[in-house]
């Protein structure tokens, strides 16, 4: 029996550590292992080369008693562990911030930056407008791949300039939140967690993925911008560390929030009629219709209602209160 339970905790501990060695914690710490040798171990490797120094530190943990190594590879995992743990912590606050939603000591920043990013907006629907007027037979290549980047770029950003946010990424998620308000009349807000509920499971696999890559992204992102504090060791530590960073933003974090920004958008274009059947409320006929309905439903999850209308479809029972 004590067999099977080390078999059983040995495959535990493998499974942990294959997750830790692919999480962006253990990025940050083998890198701040490598910013220490620049710092405090050179010596070694420069004396030795790095296959040297790698035989030399494996021969000495291999000559420490058993219990010591076990004890280290516990509590390598556990710092790994722990730190995991924070960062599924901080990804929501971290991701809230780069958003663009500061405090308000950074009013006037976040006003500046989101006036910026507003008339870039701006300047590019106007060179949009320029070229749709443009007969498609008549433009250029490089008049359509301008279109097309425009197009993808019209669709980041929410319509009006007090919608927008100081940042591409809030503006991103922004417009990706408004627009089933603006086709559906649904408030995404208000409507995304009930509708959530509802879900097929394979579509909350697909958005439940998609939120994560965004997530990991944003704790690479954050990983980055602390390695940055191993310049005590490693001058090159913050150029390293804001690099990574500034990649991490505009190339994964971007692109993650356009993927669950979109999968959104397609459960409420796909799966909304299984709200209104949740609520027993009666489908609209026509777009238009189901414009005010949309409304209608948004105001009614938020506040409630006492009207009489509309009727609900297959109303629950009546409920028989029992005296005491």
């Amino acid at each position: 029996m004590l067999e099977d339970f080390w078999k059983g905790l040995g495959g535990k501990f493998a499974e942990r550590w294959l997750t830790a060695l692919f999480s962006p914690a253990f990025a940050f710490w083998a890198g701040g292992f490598l910013a220490w040798l620049y710092g405090q171990g050179w010596s070694t490797v420069e004396r030795l080369g790095w296959l040297g120094a790698l035989r030399q530190w494996t021969a000495d943990a291999r000559g420490l008693p058993f219990l010591a190594q076990a004890l280290l590879v516990v509590g390598l995992l556990i710092v790994l562990t722990l730190s995991g743990l924070l960062l599924q912590h901080l990804s929501r606050p971290t991701l809230r911030l780069l958003e663009g939603y500061w405090p308000p000591r950074a009013t006037s920043v976040r006003e500046w930056s989101r006036r910026r990013l507003s008339d870039r907006a701006d300047g590019a629907a106007t060179r949009l407008r320029v070229l749709l007027a443009v007969p498609p037979d008549t433009r250029s290549a490089v008049e359509t791949a301008e279109l097309g980047r425009l197009r993808g770029s019209y669709q980041q950003v929410p319509p009006r300039p007090a919608q927008r946010m100081p940042t591409r990424l809030g503006n991103v998620l922004r417009a990706a939140e408004l627009r089933p308000g603006s086709r559906y009349g649904l408030d995404a807000v208000t409507c995304w967690p009930r509708l959530w509920l509802l879900l097929p499971k394979d579509s909350r696999q697909e958005v439940a993925a998609a939120r994560t890559g965004l997530y990991l992204s944003v704790q690479s992102w954050l990983c980055a911008l602390v390695f940055t504090v191993f310049v005590v060791w490693a001058w090159w530590a913050p150029v390293v560390g804001l690099a990574v960073a500034w990649v991490t933003y505009y190339t994964r974090m971007l692109a993650a929030a356009r993927t669950y920004g979109t999968l959104i958008e397609a459960c409420f274009d796909v799966h909304r009629g299984l709200l209104y059947s949740a609520l027993n409320w009666p489908r609209p006929a026509n777009p238009r219709a189901e414009y005010a309905a949309g409304q209608r439903i948004s105001a009614y999850l938020s506040t409630g209602s006492r009207q009489t209308s509309p009727t609900f479809i297959d109303p629950p029972p009546t409920m028989t209160v029992l005296p005491s």
